[in-house]
């Protein structure tokens, strides 16, 4: 059982001093370690407010304290002057004598004072090369702190997870405000409705409140914001295919890859080179007569898009020069060109072909099959997100053929990709 911890009669007790004295007077002692407590005293410190030189004082004091001395049946005591404190601090006695309350009153330190105001531990003998026992001793007692241990623990946990909250919030909410400001450059040139959004991030910003409440408001308007872009049900309905991104791999040919990765000598190259145009009826390679259904298939979308010049340039209904210039930044940054009309973006497609490594012929086979702008608008983003991500697309000029497929069929959401990466430029 502890013995009764006592108070200078100089001391002017306070509600928290005395709770620190009970937790001093404990008799079921928690069982724990010096390093645990330090621990656990550190990660808690700043939520208890103990910082700047009080926080050096703790360090002094704790790392003072004797290992042995945090056993149950022993008091880990500190003896050290306020002088000698404020000599390793390099600051005023005073200032000590307040940080030294601080620490009493936070519940972690408890006064142990002698009848004349000395601080001082005598111990036993030593045993086995340890420290003797604490016979006599005066000063500051870690008591409070080891009873509390479990408790500082959880306020450590409590205060980082907090900082953590706080840190992830402040990078959502500047995260949120540039993509709301984006939207509303894009919204201002498409001619959307976006008032009302600009309206409540302004009131949001007058108003004073902490950065996790900032952060789930900005959320619920960055929602808002995205559904003013949402297609209309009239196109829902004519669009219920995935976005542009979920086709590389429309177009495959019976499991046969694009690409032929074998070493070949350039004489057996050109002599097994074929025309993109080719009959594959009259190949000797028993191999090529496994793609015919899909030639045969292509030769059908050919024939569907001929026959109905008006669906070719229905891909672009909702497709604006302003969305597309909004979208392609990293194209418009690399080619270094910039385009204010559907003109400026036909001039360059030629070089954005070679930019993908797409042949002239295969960019003009598509144009009669599309159309003129919907090959360019096509060609543009294949550019523009083979630019971004370029393990995305291994094979960027196959995936412009799909795309292009999927457009002549009807079946290209092409508007729904240059929203996507308009937002996430």
């Amino acid at each position: 059982m502890q013995n009764s911890g006592s108070v200078a009669s100089f001391r002017k007790l306070t509600p928290e001093m005395m709770v620190s004295q009970r937790l001093a007077m404990a008799n079921d002692i928690v069982e724990t370690t010096k390093s645990e407590v330090a621990m656990a005293l550190k990660k808690a410190a700043p939520a208890l407010g103990v910082d700047g030189t009080t926080y050096h004082i703790l360090d002094i004091l704790i790392g003072l304290t004797a290992a042995d001395d945090w056993q149950t049946n022993h008091r880990p005591l500190v003896a050290i002057s306020n002088e000698k404190l404020a000599e390793y601090v390099c600051r005023s006695k005073r200032t000590v004598i307040r940080c030294l309350k601080r620490l009493v009153e936070a519940g972690i330190i408890a006064y142990r004072d002698s009848p004349t105001g000395r601080r001082y531990i005598h111990r036993g003998e030593f045993r086995q090369g340890r420290l003797g026992e604490i016979e006599r001793g005066y000063g500051f007692d870690f008591s409070p702190a080891r009873q509390r241990v479990h408790e500082l623990k959880a306020i450590g946990a409590q205060f980082a997870a907090r900082l953590k909250a706080q840190k992830d919030a402040r990078r959502s909410v500047n995260r949120l405000l540039r993509a709301i400001e984006d939207m509303a450059s894009l919204a201002a040139r498409e001619g959307i409705g976006f008032s009302d959004v600009q309206e409540a991030v302004s009131a949001l910003n007058e108003r004073a409140m902490d950065i996790v409440t900032r952060a789930e408001v900005l959320q619920n308007l960055y929602e808002m914001a995205v559904a003013a872009f949402a297609p209309t049900e009239e196109e829902t309905q004519q669009i219920d295919v995935p976005v542009l991104g979920e086709m590389a791999c429309a177009g495959d040919i019976n499991g046969i890859p694009y690409n032929n990765t074998n070493p070949q000598s350039l004489k057996r190259s050109n002599r097994t080179r074929r025309s993109a145009n080719a009959d594959p009826s009259n190949s000797s390679d028993p191999k090529q007569v496994g793609i015919k259904p899909a030639l045969e298939r292509k030769q059908d979308r050919n024939f569907s898009a001929s026959s109905n010049p008006q669906h070719q340039e229905g891909a672009l209904e909702n497709i604006s020069i302003g969305l597309l210039k909004s979208a392609l930044s990293n194209l418009q940054d690399s080619l270094g060109f910039e385009f204010s009309c559907w003109g400026d973006l036909l001039k360059v497609s030629g070089d954005i072909a070679l930019l993908i490594g797409l042949s002239q012929s295969g960019f003009e086979h598509a144009q009669g099959k599309v159309g003129r702008y919907v090959a360019a608008a096509v060609l543009a983003t294949t550019a523009e997100k083979a630019l971004r991500d370029p393990l995305l697309i291994s094979s960027p000029g196959g995936y412009f053929r799909a795309c292009v497929d999927r457009a002549v069929d009807g079946e290209l959401a092409l508007h729904k990709s240059l929203f996507g990466l308009a937002q996430a430029r």
